[in-house]
């Protein structure tokens, strides 16, 4: 379906490629802010006994705050590639305080791996086995947000619910003239109405979408183009493969440097944040009802 969702496919080969290079940097600023807006947002979640998946946009040093919210549940982690996760430090607290009450019981957790698994690959859990999914920064990136959806419901409990983020369409709309003057392709982020209305598709009850936009100011080109880089870059499919000449990529960066604001002399990016979460319902038993004439009904006649 992401052929038919997205105006410009993306290519999951890509994005793996892009993610193992991301997850050895340092942790992205927006990144981190974006999972502490989620979590304050998810407060208000008491999803049922079970687990937690995180199948989002991960770095190792993002995780500590998620973890800290859904304390004392199973945290599977799933990424393109494997990598070792440090324990978060509510773990480490914890482990601490049991090692108080009960000495040489206790040892500080080890690191958590996350297992690697394809992008839109089935999820290696049994149907309605798991409480949550936590997912940050990565249905805009995917090939096919209909068939990573439609897993996150499978592997979900009935009452199990899913959050997410991702990017609208108004997310870099600064950088639209810099990739024209590239020769390259912009990707397109989808609104949260299609977002939402393409979850209820797949069996979501009643998504809730809400909006919010960043505005982030630098003062080079250079600092803008390399956090854009960092957070997104290009997993399209129709990529520009030709050799960049030193000419257009300074025409490109003047496209940016022509918004430069006159009154504080800085570029602004800007970012649309899109958060969703859903529920799984659990489906009523459909009764069979059976219909029948009144004239095929025979019993015995009253007396006349």
């Amino acid at each position: 379906m992401s052929l038919q969702f997205w105006k410009h496919p993306r290519s999951n080969v890509a994005l793996a490629a892009q993610w193992q290079k991301r997850a050895r940097a340092p942790l992205p600023f927006i990144l981190e802010e974006v999972n502490k807006r989620m979590v304050d947002r998810a407060q208000i979640m008491r999803p049922v006994e079970g687990g937690l998946v995180h199948q989002g946009w991960l770095h190792p040093g993002a995780l500590g705050s998620v973890k800290q919210l859904f304390t004392g549940r199973e945290f599977t982690v799933f990424a393109p590639q494997a990598i070792d996760l440090p324990a978060a430090e509510v773990d480490k607290a914890a482990a601490s305080f049991l090692a108080k009450l009960w000495p040489g019981r206790s040892a500080l957790p080890k690191s958590q791996a996350a297992t690697q698994l394809p992008i839109n690959g089935v999820l290696p859990l049994a149907n309605e086995s798991q409480a949550m999914v936590w997912s940050p920064l990565w249905l805009h990136a995917i090939e096919d947000p209909a068939q990573q959806m439609a897993e996150w419901l499978r592997v979900l409990k009935p009452e199990g619910g899913v959050f997410f983020s991702c990017f609208g369409p108004d997310t870099a709309r600064e950088l639209h003239g810099f990739a024209q003057a590239l020769g390259e392709t912009f990707p397109d982020f989808a609104d949260m109405h299609d977002i939402g209305d393409l979850m209820s598709k797949q069996g979501f009850s009643d998504p809730v979408m809400e909006m919010e936009k960043l505005t982030l100011t630098y003062t080079t080109a250079e600092k803008l183009l390399a956090d854009w880089r960092a957070l997104v870059g290009n997993n399209l499919m129709a990529r520009n493969t030709s050799l960049l000449t030193p000419g257009r990529h300074v025409r490109a960066v003047q496209q940016l440097e022509n918004l430069r604001n006159s009154e504080t002399g800085r570029i602004s990016l800007t970012l649309e944040l899109v958060y969703g979460h859903a529920w799984k319902v659990k489906r009523k038993t459909k009764i069979d009802v059976a219909t029948v004439k009144i004239t095929d009904i025979k019993g015995r006649k009253g007396p006349k």
